[in-house]
Order: structure tokens, then sequence, then C-alpha cells
């Protein structure tokens, strides 16, 4: 039987620092160090036969120590690499909040919408597509909060599915 073991990266400076880093580079902190020590030590007696991880040296670091010890090559996978989080890169929430309009944060408190975000349905690229895209959404939400869920599910799902979208 197939078994397949997920890991997530270990704790990053960005991460301490509430810090978006989906495509940026950001090295692993101190604890981060403590916990791929923990991880590898647990790992350590399970059946591995490969590791694959994404092209970020977070990921890799993560795993780089359970690879030496198994002596199993990391394979990386451009395509597992996380979500872009585009003009947000970089930002801490705080500063996110300071750039996303007042209007907009009072809407999201109020609606609180659905797990599925328009950003696959619309696919910004801007932080200006990315207001046009929630004000969509969160206009339809208002009006069909189920039914548009419903369909942003689906969009997302044959964006991703059939036009292969991506982060990018």
């Amino acid at each position: 039987m197939v078994k397949l073991i997920l890991v997530r990266h270990a704790l990053t400076v960005d991460n301490q620092k509430s810090r978006l880093s989906g495509h940026i580079d950001s090295s692993i902190s101190e604890e981060g160090k403590e916990q791929i020590d923990k991880i590898t030590n647990y790992l350590k007696d399970f059946d591995i036969d490969k590791i694959y991880t994404t092209t970020s040296s977070r990921t890799k670091d993560t795993v780089k120590k359970l690879s030496e010890l198994k002596s199993i090559e990391i394979i990386e996978k451009e395509s597992l690499k996380e979500i872009s989080f585009g003009d947000f890169e970089g930002l801490t929430f705080d500063e996110i909040k300071d750039k996303y309009p007042k209007e907009f944060q009072e809407i999201r408190i109020k609606y609180k919408p659905g797990l599925i975000p328009p950003f696959y349905v619309d696919l910004p690229k801007t932080f200006d597509e990315i207001i046009e895209s929630e004000k969509k959404y969160l206009a339809a939400y208002d009006k069909h909060p189920f039914r548009t869920d419903i369909n942003y599910f689906f969009k997302a799902i044959y964006n991703i599915l059939f036009k292969k979208a991506r982060s990018k």
C-alpha cells in the first residue's frame, strides 16, 4: 500500500514576521532548524522511498537532513510551489491591511465569505485587479451567498483542471 507523508516546510524568518512569502525565498529560522531536527528524528524509522519538494530553499532545507540520513535524492518539482501572493508578496498582514481599502475591510468582516476566494476564478495579476475581483465576488455573495460559493467553486475547479490555472 502506498503511503503519502506530507510535511510543511519548517518555520522561516518571514513566517515569524507574518510576512507572505509564497514565491519569495525565505530562510529557515532558528526555531525552524529545531523543527527540522524533530521531524527528521520522527521520520527516521519510516519506510520512505522518495522525497519530493518545491524548488524553494525553505522546502529543500526542511528535508535535507532526512534525505541524507536515508540516502534518498530530493526530487524538486516546480509544480509543487506555493501559491503566489502577487502584489502581496513580501508584505505583512498589517501592511496589507493598510493598503487594502477600508470599505473592503468592513465588508469582509461583515460577510466572512466562504472558502473559495475569487483568485482562481478571475486570476487577477495586480493589486487593483484583486480589488476588482473582490468587489465582483462580494457583490454576488451579497445577493446569493450559497449560489455564489457554488459557482465560484466550480469555476475555480474548471480553471485549475482544464485551463491549468496556477499562481505565478
